[in-house]
């Protein structure tokens, strides 16, 4: 696994962004996230090393791209072209571009896109039930190989069955907010959306609990440090049995 932020800042547009970990980051260092920026890190996947040999190997996998951003974001659009040519040379890595800005998915996809890449998942957020019915449709309706759907931090009860009954989303993922203002996460939350996933043979992943998880009518305060290992000993996660060989 790595991770690849081509320009750092955003601009929040949703209930979800409200705590943004990346705006509370850079205020800790007197910067404004609000301003957006290309790195030093645009052009990862193609750097090699003084042996010529990718810095980003095939052994990486999974790059998780724009974490500090949205590759999508509007400030981006006379660099992202260049990111979708770096990713079209790397098919020997998965890319997972994780977004807030489905609903610019068409006017940003490159040229010869298709029907998508196999090797790029496309994550959409969804933080609240509004935020879901106005963007997986959107997901669902794009051409793109590989969907996943992401409610982290995870606001309130949401219902994704419409959704997860198209076959067309490969997993789910769940989670609390972290943060000194975090808002509270239900873990009936976490389970309803499990149940979901369940009934249509969906993979599930409860990420973290958030820094403050109500359960059995009880709120924890949790430390960072922690979050992420108390939702995977919860055992919570799913996993659909794997068909047999014939």
């Amino acid at each position: 696994m790595a991770i690849w932020n081509p320009w750092h800042g955003c601009h929040k547009i949703s209930p979800g962004c409200a705590n943004c970990y990346v705006y509370r980051k850079d205020e800790s260092i007197g910067k404004d996230a609000g301003v957006v920026t290309k790195t030093g890190d645009y052009g990862l996947p193609l750097r090699k090393n003084r042996n010529g040999e990718y810095k980003l190997s095939a052994q990486d996998g999974t790059v998780y791209t724009c974490m500090t951003s949205d590759f999508f974001l509007e400030d981006a659009d006379g660099w992202r072209q260049g990111c979708w040519d770096m990713i079209r040379e790397r098919t020997d890595l998965h890319f997972h571009i994780i977004t807030k800005r489905i609903d610019r998915f068409e006017r940003c996809m490159p040229s010869d896109w298709g029907d998508g890449w196999d090797h790029v998942t496309v994550c959409s957020t969804c933080e609240n039930q509004d935020r879901a019915d106005h963007r997986l449709p959107i997901l669902l309706s794009l051409p793109i190989k590989h969907r996943k759907i992401i409610s982290e931090p995870m606001l309130e009860e949401i219902t994704l069955g419409k959704y997860l009954s198209t076959g067309l989303i490969e997993r789910v993922v769940c989670g609390g907010e972290s943060g000194p203002n975090a808002r509270p996460c239900n873990y009936d939350w976490i389970l309803k959306v499990r149940g979901e996933c369940m009934q249509y043979g969906i993979p599930f992943t409860f990420k973290q609990t958030g820094a403050v998880f109500v359960k059995d009518g009880k709120t924890y305060r949790i430390e960072r440090k922690y979050q992420m290992a108390q939702a995977k000993r919860s055992g919570c996660s799913y996993e659909p049995p794997k068909a047999p060989l014939p």
